[in-house]
């Protein structure tokens, strides 16, 4: 046993653990592998704990099953809609969520003649449910198991039919059913009630699969959907959560999202209960702008937020006042439009409420949120006004003077935008301080402060144009990237820029620290620049802001495309010369570290760009093996999204190279 342990991977090791031993603790996994002479048990606990790698799973009182052998010969059911049977698709949640838990690993995920299914996930394959031309309201539920097509055709199903869906050695199989197996089911609400807890629910498959390790025999034939016993045993269900009849799921729910405030921002309670009412409030106008189809002005769907019987707009006063503290006002944007960008009409509506409710301490910050929206959809002349509104209530909030400054930035004015960010107490490594102490123009050693100005002017150069010298566009290329980068992080780019950095770093074993550097990686943000569109964006939204010729150079960026170049020639200490493989174009880009690792005749993957008179490479320099030549020209020439473009061009990383076309 010993022997046989230590030869298997982590997967491996669990499966062979749990299939003979379970249901077991956690503690006894790692008692049973040191037993056999397992020296390092951690990597095993850790696959067992991430849930993602593996089919095992816990049971209500911790222990860990293998969900397999568990399920093995056992059936769930459910009573299919027109819909269902029409586009071949079967809805999850709650009857068939114990099972096809199975169907996130692909070796589960078919049927027993071979044919695939997909565990489809709102918010997550929405690009496949609609490939499928699944209507969202029939995926209220969250999830859905789709078929191969003709599936339910197969089996003879209709509508209000019974569908089983059993677990056998071959695959799972799609039964159609008669009359189901009544006998057991009172015993199984029986004790499905007596698993659950008085003040809070319990994961519903957890407790069905518990019912399954008491009892070899339940669910062995079919018996009724679990939705059909669950209403006649009278327990309450949410999702994939069951409780005591009566239970309260919204307020559980509620109180559950103000814990997880309070921990992840090391909030007081009383601070997390305010902010997490904020969110329902920007949350339920939010769902009126997405369902109502609302025409109207902003004081017309004022008044619909207002009157609506389910709004919690009256308790605006009460809790708005927590956004006397700033750090809730910026975590208030960080809950909402930060994860959702297209929330902006809704936070401002928010805000233009909370104004006249909330305490003269909450004003300044009410005032930047209005702000904040305003700068998400681009109307950054109106966003500028309602800051210094902002500052004049309160000189010192440190939200506008951020703001502010970035707005100084981006006019390229870096002695104004210090000045704000100093009176904003920011920290000298701040990313925005240093941007723009690293493009201060110096004053001009030729001249004097007394003397006559150098631009004609007639004035000394003291008042004229000392402290307001321009550095040559060359010079600022840097500054404008840096501007772009401002945007990314500011602008509800995160979940594109964590993608990305999960493909760059997808070679890794350590997960968690390598995402984290990649989120800084030069290609990384590059991609999420101009392959994924944030560029663009900054350009439309703040492009007004922009020094002409920085903004003509910045459109002149948008124009080029990445592509595959050919070293011809290094300078040592000055560039280096390359040829674009696929139009035949040659550039000299400048590089005063060029010679680091190039060679003639090597191949690289990047954006080379104009800097005025100079040509540049933003986004880092990709080494390109000879044989991926093709496969990245055909790559480049379809348009691939960042993560695609970053996953292709991180292959190099993998101990065996597994791009398409390369050399194993």
């Amino acid at each position: 046993m010993v022997a046989v342990l230590q030869s298997l991977s982590p997967v491996e090791t669990i499966a062979a653990m749990l299939a003979e031993h379970g249901p077991l603790p956690e503690h006894d996994v790692a008692r049973r592998l040191r037993d056999a002479g397992v020296s390092d048990v951690e990597p095993v606990l850790t696959a067992l704990r991430i849930e993602i790698h593996c089919p095992a799973r816990q049971l209500v009182d911790d222990r860990w099953i293998w969900l397999p052998t568990l399920l093995a010969g056992r059936v769930f059911t459910h009573r299919v809609s027109a819909d269902e049977v029409a586009r071949d698709m079967l809805t999850v949640s709650p009857d068939l969520d114990p099972i096809t838990a199975l169907c996130e690993f692909e070796q589960y995920a078919q049927l027993c003649d071979g044919s695939p299914v997909r565990l489809a996930v709102v918010g997550y394959d929405d690009e496949l449910i609609e490939q499928r031309g699944i209507p969202e309201e029939l995926l209220l539920s969250g999830s859905a198991l789709l078929l191969a097509p003709g599936t339910m055709q197969r089996v003879g199903a209709a509508e209000g039919n019974l569908i089983g869906l059993r677990l056998s050695s071959q695959g799972l199989d799609v039964e159609l059913i008669g009359t189901p197996t009544r006998a057991a089911e009172a015993a199984l609400g029986s004790r499905l009630a007596q698993l659950l807890e008085a003040d809070e629910p319990t994961f519903l498959p957890a407790a069905v699969w518990t019912a399954c390790v008491e009892d070899r025999a339940v669910f062995t034939e079919p018996m009724s959907p679990l939705q059909e016993m669950l209403d006649h045993f009278g327990l309450a269900h949410d999702g994939d959560w069951l409780a005591r009849g009566g239970f309260d799921f919204p307020a559980w729910r509620f109180e559950c999202r103000c814990e997880l405030l309070a921990e992840r921002h090391h909030l007081e309670p009383d601070d997390a209960v305010g902010l997490g009412t904020l969110i329902a409030m920007y949350e339920h106008i939010s769902g009126l702008f997405d369902t109502s189809e609302h025409e109207g002005s902003p004081q017309d769907l004022s008044a619909v937020v207002t009157d609506d019987a389910e709004s919690p707009v009256e308790l605006a006063g009460e809790f708005g006042a927590v956004l006397s503290d700033p750090l809730l006002a910026e975590l208030l944007v960080a809950e909402t439009v930060d994860v959702d960008p297209t929330g902006a009409a809704a936070l401002g509506l928010l805000a233009e409420m909370l104004e006249p409710t909330v305490p003269h301490a909450a004003r300044a910050a009410v005032r930047w949120l209005r702000a904040v929206a305003l700068q998400r959809v681009g109307e950054v002349d109106a966003a500028e006004r309602e800051l210094l509104a902002t500052e004049a209530l309160d000189t010192d909030c440190p939200l506008a003077l951020f703001d502010l400054a970035r707005i100084a930035s981006d006019r390229g004015d870096a002695e104004r935008g210090l000045a704000l960010l100093r009176r904003a107490g920011a920290d000298p490594d701040h990313p925005l301080v240093e941007l723009l102490e690293q493009h201060r123009a110096q004053p001009r050693s030729d001249v004097g402060r007394n003397d006559a100005c150098w631009c004609g002017s007639g004035r000394k150069y003291k008042k004229c144009h000392l402290d307001r010298e321009t550095l040559p566009l060359a010079a600022r290329a840097t500054w404008l990237y840096g501007k772009a980068i401002q945007h990314v992080a500011m602008a509800g780019w995160n979940d594109l820029l964590i993608e990305s950095a999960y493909a760059r770093c997808q070679y890794d074993d350590d997960d968690g620290d390598a995402a984290a550097a990649a989120m800084s990686d030069p290609l990384v943000m590059d991609a999420v620049l101009f392959e994924g569109g944030a560029f663009a964006e900054f350009l439309r939204m703040r492009g007004s802001l922009l020094p002409d010729d920085e903004r003509a150079l910045a459109e002149r960026w948008l124009l080029i495309d990445r592509s595959l170049f050919e070293i011809e020639a290094v300078r040592a200490g000055q560039g280096f010369t390359v040829r674009d493989v696929r139009t035949g174009d040659t550039h000299d880009v400048s590089e005063r570290t060029a010679g680091r690792g190039l060679e003639p005749g090597q191949l690289i993957c990047a954006r080379v760009v104009p800097a005025a008179d100079d040509t540049v490479i933003f986004g880092g320099v990709e080494p390109v093996a000879p044989h991926e030549r093709d496969s990245l020209i055909d790559l480049l020439d379809n348009r691939p999204d960042a993560p695609e473009l970053v996953a292709a061009l991180s292959c190099r990383f993998a101990e065996i190279p597994l791009c398409p076309g390369s050399a194993l």
